[in-house]
């Protein structure tokens, strides 16, 4: 009876460890306009998913990629399938929109091992205008716009609008702290993607850095920058 137990115990433990262990989920908690880096493997298919919510289109950074590419109708879900070279790809990025909204950067890092699912959970986080008095430079500009709710969702909508018409990669790949990299109309309010760069020391960056008069509202994608690091800034202005 001894040799039986001691018998199933070697088998078992040969399955255990024949069988690939199935990879734990990677779960993220992004703030709205954030970055998520999640893992795709390129030897099967990676589902991402945002909980609560449906991924509606998918913007890369190149206009391609070496993923295939299914969105699942009823979850909303996408599922990735690598199609490139058997090479090693390189990483890449884009913009995830989902329906209610919300627009996530990505970044996929490339892996062999076995498929993980990619679980996002997006946090709201919808900029609003500073006070007339919060600012340097003697105040801003008046506005047509009324004041109150209506007025900061328009400050909102043009943010999201600048970010999926005029950003392209998940960081800034160069451009001193402040430069201008382009700049978008938004009916009577204008759109500036800016660089919040840190130079050659880790820095926080401030809101108050990219006021000036006819500012209304400015969105940092990240405030603690290590050296060396950059970061989207969104400033909205009337024309």
């Amino acid at each position: 009876m001894l040799k039986k137990l001691k018998l199933a115990a070697v088998l078992a433990a040969g399955l255990a460890s024949a069988c690939p262990a199935y990879a734990a989920d990677q779960r993220f908690t992004v703030k709205e306009d954030g970055l998520v880096r999640f893992k795709a493997s390129v030897t099967g298919i990676t589902r991402v998913s945002v909980v609560g919510d449906r991924i509606s289109s998918i913007v890369n950074d190149n206009e391609s990629s070496v993923y295939q590419v299914r969105n699942d109708e009823k979850t909303g879900d996408i599922f990735l399938k690598y199609a490139g070279s058997d090479e090693m790809p390189s990483k890449e990025g884009g913009y995830l929109v989902t329906e209610k909204g919300y627009t996530v950067a990505y970044e996929i890092l490339p892996i062999r091992s076995s498929t993980q699912t990619a679980l996002i959970t997006v946090r709201g986080s919808a900029p609003e205008p500073e006070a007339a008095s919060g600012g340097a430079g003697g105040g801003f500009a008046e506005t047509s716009f009324g004041g109150g709710d209506g007025f900061v969702d328009q400050l909102t909508s043009a943010t999201r609008d600048t970010i999926r018409s005029k950003i392209r990669s998940p960081l800034p790949k160069g451009g001193s702290n402040g430069a201008l990299i382009s700049t978008h109309r938004i009916g009577e309010l204008v759109g500036e993607v800016r660089v919040a760069s840190a130079g050659k020391s880790a820095r926080q960056v401030r809101e108050q850095e990219f006021y000036r008069s006819g500012v209304l509202s400015v969105w940092v994608q990240k405030k603690s920058l290590a050296a060396g690091e950059r970061s989207w800034v969104v400033v909205v202005r009337s024309k």
